[in-house]
């Protein structure tokens, strides 16, 4: 059965400052562009796949049932919501960042 993937507004806000980032490194917004549209596919494949994500090493995460996959470099993460067959991305980040720093947020 397929879920439906819903980014939170944290998550798409991530997405515009990594494009913005990108842009202004490489001096392309088409490279900027390719590459969010290559992380939303990544969060796309989670609609068939929902479990295909790693647990966090994290305890406290890790019972909150948070997840996450790997993207060239960058973490999405994300939660299950089986009675809703949804997705729901809460976060993407360069995995170089403390990513309990950055997940604490939604503890």
């Amino acid at each position: 059965m397929s879920y439906r993937v819903r980014l939170t507004e944290t998550a798409k806000q991530d997405l515009r400052e990594i494009a913005f980032y990108i842009a202004d490194q490489a001096k392309d917004k088409g490279i900027a562009r390719s590459f969010v549209n290559e992380l939303r596919v990544s969060c796309n494949r989670l609609t068939d796949y929902p479990q295909a994500g790693a647990l966090p090493k994290d305890h406290v995460l890790r019972s909150m049932d948070y997840r996450y996959i790997t993207h060239k470099g960058y973490l999405i993460f994300y939660t299950v919501d089986e009675p809703e067959k949804a997705v729901n991305v809460l976060a993407i980040f360069n995995a170089r960042k403390d990513y309990l720093r950055v997940m604490s947020r939604f503890i």
